[in-house]
C-alpha cells in the first residue's frame, strides 16, 4: 500500500490519485502503439488524436465521478468539477469519454475507427487493470469487510512526498469509513481486513483482455466483423463492474433493486452491448 500525499509547494494534494492514472495511461498507450504496428495499422492517427481522446477520457471520467458520487459537491460549487487535482476520476467514465473521442477522431481521419479499437482493446483493459492496482495502491474503491485469507487491512495514513515520511494530518477515507460504520477501532492504525475489489477488477480485466485477443485472432482470418470486439469489450466489462459493486465499500446508496444507480446504468448498457454485439455479427453473416 503506497498512498500519496503530494506536497506542492502551496498546496498538499490528499491521496493523490493522479499518479498512478498516469502511469496506466502511459503503459496503455505504449502498448496500443505496438498493436498498431503489429497489426499493420497507421500508429500515427493515434499519435495524433492521442491529446483529445486524453481530454475526453478525463472529461468522462469527471462526469461519471460526480453523476453517480458526488452530484451534490458539483451542485454546491460547480467550479469543483474543473479542480482535477483534488482527484475524483471514474475507470468507467473514462473508457466511455476515451471511446467516443477516439470515435470522433478516427472518423475525421477517415480510417476504421473498429479495426483500430479491436487491436487497441486488449492494451486499454491492461491500462485499465494497471489503473485498479493503482486504486488499491492509493486506498480508492475499497471492499467491505471479509474473513477471507486475502483481505487487506488499509493505513489510515498516506506517505507524503516528497518528503518520504507519514502525514498524520487527513486519516484515508477507508479507514474513516470503517470506523464510522463500527468495523474499526478509532484508535487502530489499520481497516479491518476488506476485500481486495480493486484486485479482483484488476484480474478481471486482464481476463477480459485475454479473451479479446482470442476474439480478435479469429477475427483476423476471416477479416472481421470488428465492431463486435468494441461490444463485447464494453458489455463485459460492464457485467464484471456490475458484479464487483456488490463487493465495494464506497458504493453509492441503493435506488432499485439493491442497485445503485450506476449498476443500474451497466446492467442497461450491458443488455445493450449484447444487442449491438448480435446485431453487428448477424449483419457480417449476411
Amino acid at each position: 500500500m503506497w498512498p500519496i500525499h503530494l506536497n506542492l509547494g502551496f498546496k498538499v494534494v490528499y491521496y493523490y490519485e493522479g499518479f498512478y492514472f498516469l502511469v496506466s495511461i502511459l503503459a496503455a498507450a505504449i502498448l496500443i502503439i505496438h498493436r498498431f504496428r503489429k497489426a499493420g495499422l497507421d500508429a500515427g492517427v493515434f499519435t495524433r488524436s492521442l491529446t483529445w481522446i486524453l481530454l475526453g477520457s478525463i472529461l468522462g471520467a469527471r462526469i461519471f465521478h460526480f453523476l453517480f458520487w458526488d452530484v451534490q459537491a458539483m451542485l454546491t460549487s460547480p467550479l469543483a468539477f474543473f479542480r482535477i487535482w483534488e482527484g475524483g476520476l471514474s475507470i468507467t467514465g473514462g473508457l466511455v469519454g476515451g471511446v467516443i473521442t477516439a470515435f470522433i477522431c478516427f472518423s475525421r481521419a477517415k480510417v476504421d475507427f473498429w479495426r483500430y479499437f479491436a487491436a487497441a482493446s486488449p492494451a486499454v483493459l491492461i491500462g485499465q487493470a494497471i489503473g485498479r492496482v493503482g486504486c488499491f495502491l492509493n486506498g480508492d474503491a475499497w471492499g467491505i469487510p471479509t474473513r477471507v485469507p486475502w483481505g487487506v487491512s488499509l493505513p489510515k495514513f498516506g506517505t507524503l512526498l516528497p518528503e518520504w515520511k507519514a502525514d498524520h494530518r487527513v486519516p484515508g477515507e477507508a479507514w474513516t469509513w470503517c470506523v464510522n460504520q463500527g468495523f474499526t477501532n478509532p484508535a487502530a492504525l489499520t481497516t479491518v481486513p476488506l476485500h481486495p475489489t480493486q484486485i479482483y477488477e484488476a484480474l478481471g480485466d486482464l481476463l477480459l483482455a485475454g479473451m479479446l485477443v482470442f476474439l480478435g485472432r479469429t477475427l483476423a482470418k476471416r477479416d472481421g466483423p470488428w465492431p463486435i470486439v468494441l461490444w463485447f469489450h464494453l458489455g463485459g466489462y460492464s457485467v464484471l463492474r456490475f458484479g464487483l459493486e456488490f463487493l465495494h465499500g464506497d458504493r453509492d446508496v441503493t435506488v432499485w433493486a439493491g442497485m445503485t444507480a450506476l449498476q443500474i446504468g451497466l446492467l442497461a448498457f450491458a443488455m445493450l452491448s449484447r444487442a449491438l454485439f448480435i446485431r453487428a455479427g448477424s449483419q457480417a453473416n449476411h
